[in-house]
């Protein structure tokens, strides 16, 4: 039977939430579970592939802003939860959803993609690169001590969840998106993911507590936060957020402080976090990078022209894109005192790459030059690598905490 790709309705999340949580392993029948799931669905759009009647795989893509080199933003279409049943997968069934949400991001004016990917190897074939690098970290509590660092004046307080919910949801979105202000590959998120977030379901917590809530306030004004489980001895920061360097600091030094602990970890920070500068004894974090987010740019020109530049200059993109044919082409990119264009041409390539390695320097996370070096580009000559470089380079390195 022939396998029909469409998007969801409304009535029919039920199954898709059933369906891709099976594909990831789990089953879901808890109503009050399903129920969480469905309340941010009913803000995205979901496709799915069906057999017959019933759903076989799919995904929702959320259409949100996310923060692109200088302080600016592009219209995004996040991709979250992305699975197909294993009986039926190696039929082409992920290929082609990936294929219409590509095409309906297009038609909606959605120049860039994201998601996490939960395997390496799946998304590079649809032009998916690895646009911001995370680093998982670990540290005993008897090296944590500080040697450099400011001195808090604040003060920290717990949050009661069972008080006003919705005026702590509102508290941390807007620590959350003033801390990250000028972090590319920030996404500020909508109320209903993060009353998914705050529901604290059981399945989310993986043998460890229920999340912990801890506030940092200065002058009356709330400047950073800390959201943490416990799991034995350890101490698992969740989200660590910080508008201020004594809030950061502060925050830290309350996560390594906590009684009958003896370790700490992170599973999402910056790779240019200041923390292990801070340390008297740095060699002891223990710090593993990851790829941390995909960035799929859906239209060249327009994503080119979103962002900032370090430094003027012009450069000719030739750009193969073999998923998203209207991609393919010759682009010259334009930056000047006025910002930057990005137009169609016949002059000869700078630089010519795929799709997927346009992606991977979009936010800066790595240099051209690298690129060039690993195959995955050509360029003209070296000057027009280290130009780039210099062009596509970020004052803050990207950072995407609040994965879907």
């Amino acid at each position: 039977m022939t396998i029909e790709i469409r998007f969801v309705g409304e009535d029919e999340h039920e199954p898709l939430i059933k369906s891709v949580s099976q594909g990831f392993g789990t089953l879901m029948d808890d109503d009050d579970i399903l129920a969480a799931f469905k309340r941010p669905l009913n803000i995205g759009r979901s496709i799915a592939g069906y057999d017959g009647g019933d759903i076989v795989g799919g995904f929702t893509v959320f259409p949100l802003d996310m923060n692109v080199p200088e302080g600016k933003q592009v219209r995004t279409a996040v991709v979250s939860n992305v699975a197909v049943l294993p009986t039926h997968r190696r039929r082409g069934i992920l290929t082609r959803m990936m294929d219409c949400q590509m095409r309906a991001a297009y038609e909606r004016g959605e120049s860039v993609a994201i998601l996490g990917a939960s395997e390496s190897i799946i998304y590079g074939r649809y032009g998916y690169g690895i646009a911001a690098q995370h680093e998982r970290w670990g540290i005993d509590r008897v090296h944590t001590a500080m040697q450099f660092a400011p001195t808090p004046t604040g003060s920290l307080r717990f949050i009661n969840m069972d008080g006003d919910k919705k005026g702590t949801q509102s508290t941390l979105m807007d620590v959350a998106t003033r801390a990250c202000a000028d972090r590319p590959a920030f996404v500020p998120l909508r109320e209903e993911h993060w009353g998914f977030f705050m529901a604290d379901l059981e399945l989310e917590r993986n043998g460890a507590s229920a999340m912990n809530f801890v506030l940092y306030e200065e002058d009356g004004q709330a400047n950073g936060y800390v959201i943490y489980r416990l799991r034995e001895r350890t101490v698992i920061v969740i989200d660590l957020m910080a508008v201020t360097e004594t809030a950061y600091t502060a925050l830290w030094q309350f996560c390594f402080g906590i009684d009958l602990r003896n370790r700490i970890e992170s599973h999402s920070r910056p790779v240019d976090d200041p923390l292990p500068w801070m340390l008297a004894d740095p060699r002891r974090l223990e710090r593993a990078p990851y790829d941390g987010m995909w960035l799929r740019v859906v239209d060249a020109p327009a994503a080119l022209e979103a962002r900032d530049y370090a430094v003027e200059g012009r450069v000719v993109f030739d750009v193969v894109d073999d998923f998203c044919t209207w991609n393919s082409g010759r682009f010259a990119l334009e930056v000047g005192q006025g910002g930057a264009t990005c137009k169609p041409t016949t002059a000869a390539p700078d630089v010519a790459l795929p799709a997927a390695s346009l992606a991977a320097i979009y936010m800066g996370g790595v240099e051209l030059s690298v690129l060039a070096r690993a195959s995955r580009a050509e360029v003209a000559s070296p000057c027009v690598a280290h130009k780039v470089d210099a062009m596509f380079k970020t004052r803050l390195r990207a950072w995407w905490p609040h994965e879907l």
